[in-house]
């Protein structure tokens, strides 16, 4: 077996791997459907690449790079994509936080004035 046989069948179970896992995830609810899609993309990404060896190889000759140079190239951008979509969830998330934390202080500032008062 060449060896880029043997790269490209590590590189399909990692994939399948890596679907099968997500789903799991998914299933108990500990990705939401944005982040496991995301991820599966990648998983499905490095699995179907790796069947199609012999595509990935002529864009490598085009680039003058290896096919998994290649695979390991599209698939950064995939993890980076996803790592930007992270990065801005949880902004939004703090954002929102500091905001409620705010309100709440507010509140809880003007409860003790009321208080005060009578």
């Amino acid at each position: 077996m060449s060896t880029s046989v043997k790269q490209a069948l590590v590189l399909a179970l990692g994939g399948g791997l890596i679907v099968l896992v997500i789903l799991g995830l998914a299933r108990r609810r500990l990705l939401t459907t944005r982040y496991a899609l995301g991820w599966l993309a990648v998983g499905a990404f490095v699995a179907l690449a790796a069947l199609s060896i012999p595509f990935v190889g002529r864009l490598g000759k085009v680039a003058n790079i290896t096919p998994t140079a290649v695979l390991l190239m599209i698939s950064s951008v995939l993890l980076l994509a996803i790592s930007i979509q992270m990065s801005i969830s949880v902004s939004l998330l703090q954002e929102r936080l500091r905001t409620t934390a705010e309100a709440h202080a507010l509140l809880a500032r003007r409860v003790h004035e009321l208080e005060q008062t009578t």
